[in-house]
This record gives structure tokens, sequence and C-alpha cells, in this order.
């Protein structure tokens, strides 16, 4: 066998060259055999991402579970015609994907993403809860479906804007935190319909729902757990929430706008003005694209945004 000699001080050993390379190559072996390997450490996700990640999956198991379940309710317990389950639904699927574009707008100037992402899961828990007593009282039915848009609005676009909070534009681990997240949301989507409809199966439609609240506000509590992990994030701008502005200060204003936004919507869907509605908010959301499009400083950023 062919051997390197080696020489140490007085000592004098013999190493193949198979370990030779080895310890060559040390920097590339697993971090569980070489402790100090620096490498490793840079290439680990930072902690918060694991909260991040948990509260996405709760959010998809809860949106996912109600959405599973909303079509049925309306035909068969509400007794709609399939005309008007079906138009109701269109119209809530649709604004809920409409309404980040303001939720992102009140994280940008006021918020901040941490913030717009813990009151969106809380008002898309509390408008699950409101769903399920519409069994008893139908009339909630509206209401619940527009806090439920309010709470999506707040949430969905901010939670990928929180992740990328946790990185520098030009770190490596960037994409495979994306790719984490959205592999996330997927089981979370997966999961919840089988969960959401067997509990209803056995249970009731109340139950049914108040599983995805129950997901929503797990995913929440996590999240609220590792909150020491985003204090560099952007929090709330407080001095624009107390700035004052038409005789109130902007929390005040935004207050208005939690509460109006919903009955706003769930007048919207009693009178049957969504489809209206939604030509409006779509026409708004592409004035402000080709308004942000134009704001682009350079063309790779146009790039993306295209």
């Amino acid at each position: 066998m062919l051997v390197t000699l080696r020489k140490h001080g007085d000592t004098a050993g013999l190493i193949s060259p198979q370990r030779k390379a080895l310890s060559e190559n040390a920097a590339f072996l697993p971090q569980r055999l070489y402790p100090g390997n620096t490498m490793n450490k840079q290439a680990s996700q930072p902690r918060a991402i694991y909260y991040v990640v948990a509260l996405q999956i709760w959010e998809y198991f809860s949106f996912y579970g109600m959405r599973a379940l909303l079509i049925l309710y309306l035909t068969n317990q509400l007794k709609y015609d399939d005309n008007h389950a079906y138009e109701l639904f269109s119209a809530y699927c649709s604004l809920v994907y409409v309404t980040p574009i303001l939720g992102g707008y009140l994280a940008d100037k006021v918020l901040g993403n941490r913030m717009a992402v813990m009151l969106g899961a809380f008002l898309m828990a509390i408008g699950h809860l409101v769903l399920g007593a519409s069994e008893i009282a139908p009339t909630f039915l509206y209401l619940s479906l527009a806090i439920i848009v309010c709470g999506y609005g707040l949430f969905k676009s901010n939670i990928s804007c929180l992740l990328g909070e946790l990185y520098q534009p030009e770190d490596p681990r960037r994409d495979g935190g994306f790719s984490l997240l959205y592999a996330a949301g997927n089981i979370g989507s997966i999961v919840a319909p089988i969960a959401c409809g067997y509990v209803q199966e056995e249970y009731s439609w109340a139950m049914g729902f108040a599983l995805a609240a129950i997901g929503m506000l797990a995913g929440l509590v996590i999240f609220l757990c590792g909150n020491r992990h985003f204090t560099h994030t952007t929090g709330v701008n407080k001095a624009v929430l107390c700035a004052r502005n038409y005789l109130l200060p902007n929390w005040g204003w935004l207050l208005i706008l939690l509460v109006a936004a919903p009955l706003l919507i769930t007048i919207l869907f009693w009178k049957e003005w969504s489809v209206y509605a939604l030509i409006v908010a779509t026409a708004i959301g592409l004035v402000v694209l080709a308004k942000i499009y134009r704001q682009a400083q350079t063309a790779k950023q146009r790039k993306e945004l295209g």
C-alpha cells in the first residue's frame, strides 16, 4: 500500500492517501464531525425562521381548512342555491387576494411587518370563530368572511417581507429560507382539509371552523414565543402612528379602519356588490403596481417586478 510519511516534532507516523484526502477536505464534512467548522455555521438558517415557518404552516392550515368546508357549508347547512354559493365563494377568494395591497401599504407606513403579521393572524382566528357561530346565527356569515379577508390582507403580503428582513440582500441562505417557507405552507394546506373535514363530519360545522381558528391561534402563540428573535426587524413606526391628521392621531384612524373595513366588506357581501368592489379594487391595485414599477431604481428591480 502506498503511504505518506508525516513528521511532527519527534513523532513520525504513516497515513494512507485516503486519510490525507479526508483531512484536507475536512471543511466540507458534516458539522457533527467537525464542530468548529465555520462554513457550516454560516450556512445555517437564522433561528427566527423556524417561528415564521411554524406560523406559515398554521396559517395555511387555517385558511385551506376553512375553504375546504365553505362551499359545502353554504349549500348543505345554510341551504344556499349553487349559483349564490359560488358567487359568494368567488367574491371571498377574490377579495382575499386583493386586500394584501392595502395590508402591505399599512405595514410599510405604520405597522411594520411583524405587527401586521400578528394582527392579521389574530383577525383570521376571530373570523373563523365567528364563522362557526354562523351555524346558529347565519347573519354572522358575511361579517366572519369580512374579518377573515381583512386579516388575510394584513398577513399574506407581510409574512414574506418579514422573512426577507432576516437576511442581508446578498445572503446565500435567502433562497433556501423562502423555499422552506413555501414547503411549510404546502404541509399545512395538505393536512387542513383532512383534519377540518373529519372534525366537521364527526362533530359539527362549528367545530370544523373552530379547528381552523385553533390552528391559527396555535401558530400565533408559537410566533409570539420567538418574539425576541425579531427585535431587529421593522416595528411599529411610533412617530407616524402618533402624528395627527384631520383632528385625529393616525392610531385613531387606524382603529376606525380596522372597524370600518370589515363592516364595509360585510355590506358588499350582503348586498352582492362584491363584484363591483372587486373591479374597483383591481383597478386601484393596477395603479399601485404601475406606480411601484415606475419608482423602481434599477433595471434588475423592474425585471423582478415584471
